[in-house]
């Protein structure tokens, strides 16, 4: 496998973790030099507010919408089949019905015509 993907994820997650805590860090310490960090800290919070929702935020919120999405429509084909089941029951239960009127009117036909 080689020494390089560990190396690669561990850059990655040390950049991440800088760029999640180097915003917060630098608007805290604004006292430490005369520069005006009133615009520089709020750029920075918004650029670690964007990543934060680009990168963390977004993607965990689309895997809890695809889990959702995935077990409502297990839920939702087992009610349509539930409910088409009920239905096929009915017109079943129906056309007997139907099937005993039609019977009881040709009898009547037939001793009307007698």
């Amino acid at each position: 496998m080689g020494v390089w993907p560990v190396a690669r994820f561990l850059l990655g997650t040390i950049m991440k973790t800088l760029l999640a805590f180097l915003p917060p860090f630098l608007a805290a310490t604004d006292g430490i030099t005369h520069f005006e960090w009133g615009t520089v800290s709020a750029t920075g919070l918004l650029g670690w507010y964007l990543w934060y929702t680009t990168k963390v935020v977004m993607p965990r919120h689309q895997d809890q919408i695809s889990s959702m999405q995935n077990h409502f429509s297990e839920q939702i084909l087992t009610q349509r089949d539930h409910y088409e089941k009920l239905l096929d029951e009915q017109q079943d239960r129906h056309e007997a019905r139907h099937n005993q009127i039609v019977e009881a009117l040709e009898k009547l036909v037939d001793k009307l015509e007698e």
